[in-house]
């Protein structure tokens, strides 16, 4: 585990510094609050409020990837508290119950990605309102063309590193539509930062192993198939860590969510001891947010999994507010993934399978191009 006490090392193979980008990655959420909360001069607040309809019955949120996981953060934060219904789509075409009375909000970090697109064409052939949170792209341009509202952000990330980027904007934008008390979404927007900000001198590159809970955990999992395990609220934290660890440690992982487990996947544990030591297993934990009943499904499970697996963690948040506590998970996510890509020779930051798949479409298909046509033709209406 030298490597990650080597920062000549973790640089050469680190080769586009997300390891520094991750350090950095509060001062995003930071970077929102200023530009369309503080600054009254370019606050969102009159032009949505001006914007949306008056009775909308409910909200979708279109993305997919690295962006649509800030869809699954809203809807895990806010469902306690929201009284519309909260729809994440990672589809090409929304659900047929999805109407005008909506309001769309499409994320995209590059503004490039077809589905979000040909879910975008879908939406505004439905006559549907639409705010789009993004760097730029064709996203930016067909927002522009049809007259809906676009929040743009910084560009020159990973989507999934720009991740505090479009939550924090589509926060601030669900905040000021009127459809909860705006000051308590603030409030915990600026809590979670403190957090963040604590736990990033924390989880740092210069913090050495034995003193680094984050490089501790990597060393752990390494070298093993990742399943993550969540409950309520952190159903989209354990979903983060199952793709931070997929496309930053480039490892192979699985998230599953209680109490849902334990009436199929605890079953699988009965697997030959040889081949469950090839997975390690993450409990998220939380005893502010756990039942009595989910506490025993956790344990029993625990105990299951201890006699099986590589390594089982149990990680528990910071912070007072469920966003906070929520958030402060996903940073850890973010940096066991980074310290895992290292300790698995690999650079973070490329995805090349990703990209590869994206070339092929666009040779066998070509959606992007049909997109845009229905594009003019909705704009020339």
């Amino acid at each position: 585990m030298s490597i990650l006490d080597d920062s000549l090392k973790m640089n050469a193979l680190d080769t586009q510094d997300m390891l520094g980008i991750v350090e950095r990655s509060p001062k995003f959420l930071e970077w929102c609050l200023q530009a369309f909360e503080l600054d009254k001069k370019a606050s969102i607040e009159k032009k949505i409020k001006s914007f949306i309809p008056k009775h909308v019955t409910g909200i979708f949120i279109s993305g997919m990837g690295g962006s649509a996981i800030s869809g699954d953060i809203i809807f895990d934060w806010l469902k306690d508290r929201i009284k519309i219904p909260i729809v994440i789509t990672r589809e090409y075409r929304l659900p047929a119950f999805i109407d005008k009375s909506w309001l769309g909000f499409f994320l995209s970090y590059s503004g490039n990605t077809e589905e979000t697109l040909s879910t975008y064409v879908d939406a505004k052939q439905r006559g549907i309102k639409c705010i789009g949170i993004t760097s730029g792209g064709l996203l930016e341009e067909y927002l522009g063309k049809t007259g809906d509202l676009c929040l743009k952000v910084p560009n020159g990330y990973q989507p999934r590193a720009a991740m505090l980027y479009l939550f924090t904007t589509l926060a601030i934008a669900v905040a000021n539509c009127n459809f909860l008390e705006k000051q308590a979404l603030i409030d915990d927007l600026q809590e979670s930062l403190s957090v963040l900000i604590t736990l990033s001198a924390k989880y740092a590159k210069n913090v050495p192993f034995k003193d680094n809970p984050a490089k501790q955990h990597a060393a752990a999992i390494h070298g093993t198939a990742i399943i993550v395990y969540g409950f309520d609220c952190y159903q989209s934290v354990a979903r983060r860590f199952k793709s931070q660890f997929n496309e930053n440690g480039k490892n192979p992982s699985y998230f599953d969510v209680f109490s849902e487990l334990c009436h199929n996947e605890s079953v699988g544990w009965e697997i030959d001891n040889n081949i469950a030591r090839n997975f390690s297993c993450i409990f998220l934990r939380d005893p502010a947010q756990e039942s009595e009943p989910i506490t025993v499904r956790i344990e029993f499970t625990k105990r299951i999994v201890a006699s099986k697996a590589k390594a089982i963690l149990e990680l528990l948040p910071a912070g007072k507010s469920k966003l906070a506590r929520m958030l402060s998970l996903m940073y850890m996510a973010d940096f066991t993934s980074t310290y895992l890509a290292l300790l698995n020779g690999s650079d973070p930051t490329p995805v090349k399978f990703i990209q590869g798949l994206k070339d092929e479409l666009a040779k066998k298909v070509n959606l992007l191009t049909t997109i845009a046509e229905k594009i003019d033709k909705l704009r020339k209406k």
